[in-house]
């Protein structure tokens, strides 16, 4: 846009010479000089506008998918107004999903010294995330010259997932929790007024279990057994990322296996179902405990903060090699895509709910493989209630 302004106003003045000398125009002299004066004056108000330039960024830090957010650029000039337009060099990075964005804004400026701009913010996927102002360029009034100024600004703000509508009930009962041990409410045997079992005492063994009666007949120490107990623990497993194996899948339904996970969380929380929340974090499955809205906020922190794997099938491949299954008797794993040979792995050594974000088909997928795959889809997902079986 420079070079054009330079060519017409060196046209301009080419203009004037010729009429001056060929044309016998008076007044072409003075005109003349006005033309080459002009730039003169308007590169030494550039440079001295330019010389007390201030910038910053100002707004709310944190917000939800699909909320409208902006923030304020604010231009200030010490020493003179404004020569001319600026234009800014804007980066913004998500730091969840590695993606950086740039765009390149022209700002008309007005009279004063004081300027505010609205910066409104893509909201669209979730993430923690930083808008960096790495430098501006001033033009002068006539746009025939232009001031680089190494100035910089950064605006760190997160986006949250969005909370969806959402109901989850349980398919298997609560397991009932006794001194030491939890049994699971559809298993034989789990009547603890029912002797299930006998053997002799060990040491540790928790003096409730003893019988009594049994023990001053037999002249040593019985204990019963109340069936099998087990750890009863509900894990949301979520794996969001770009590509599952060779398949890939686009950055909204990413950014939807966030919502879906927080939403489930959510709906467990509100039914005081105590919980934790996995994500994959180098080749370790890391779980956060949340039962509470304190230990909820933290957990969603740690999730907007930590950048996503690359294969969302490292995450369940990798639950499965470390042998997690053995901590927690309820999974439910919500992605992008599923692996099936993972899946069907997984569902012979646990109880097994598959959540896929879909763009598309919506409700139970199948249930044949073991365990059941139950679609969302991400047009509807923010618009409807969600009646969830687990």
């Amino acid at each position: 846009m420079m070079k054009k302004y330079r060519i017409m106003y060196l046209l301009a003045v080419l203009s004037v010479l010729l009429c001056g000398l060929w044309g016998g125009a008076r007044l072409a002299p003075a005109l003349l000089a006005v033309l080459i004066a002009l730039p003169v004056l308007s590169g030494i108000r550039l440079y001295l506008s330019a010389g007390g330039l201030s910038l910053s960024l100002e707004g709310e830090h944190s917000c939800c998918c699909g909320q409208r957010m902006e923030i304020k650029l604010k231009i200030e000039y010490k020493f003179w107004p404004a020569a001319g337009n600026v234009k800014i060099d804007v980066t913004e990075e998500n730091h969840v999903f590695g993606t950086k964005k740039k765009e390149v804004y022209l700002l008309k400026l007005g009279r004063g010294r004081h300027h505010e701009f609205d910066i409104v913010l893509d909201t669209a996927v979730c993430g923690g995330r930083v808008i960096r102002i790495s430098g501006l360029e001033c033009s002068g009034l006539l746009g025939l010259f232009s001031v680089h100024k190494p100035l910089g600004a950064d605006f760190a703000y997160t986006v949250y997932p969005y909370e969806a509508r959402m109901y989850v009930s349980l398919n298997r009962h609560r397991e009932r929790e006794q001194p030491g041990d939890i049994y699971d409410g559809k298993k034989s045997g789990t009547d603890v007024s029912e002797v299930f079992g006998l053997r002799e005492y060990r040491e540790g063994d928790p003096l409730q279990g003893i019988h009594w009666k049994l023990s001053g007949k037999m002249q040593q120490l019985i204990v019963r057994e109340f069936g099998r107990p087990v750890n009863y623990h509900t894990l949301l497993l979520l794996s969001p990322a770009f590509q599952y194996g060779s398949k890939r899948v686009p950055e909204a339904v990413a950014s939807a296996v966030f919502d879906l996970g927080i939403s489930l969380s959510r709906a467990l929380l509100n039914q005081n179902i105590a919980h934790f929340v996995g994500y994959l974090s180098g080749s370790e499955i890391c779980c956060l405990p949340v039962d509470s809205s304190h230990s909820y906020d933290n957990m969603l922190l740690h999730l907007m903060n930590h950048p996503v794997q690359r294969d969302g099938d490292k995450t369940l491949l990798a639950f499965i090699s470390q042998q997690m299954h053995r901590q927690y008797t309820k999974v439910v794993y919500v992605a992008g895509e599923v692996n099936e040979v993972a899946a069907q792995n997984l569902s012979v050594l646990a109880d097994l709910t598959v959540i896929e974000a879909t763009k598309g088909a919506s409700g139970y997928l199948a249930g044949d493989r073991g365990y059941a795959v139950i679609g969302i889809s991400i047009e509807n997902m923010r618009s409807i209630e969600h009646m969830i079986s687990i």
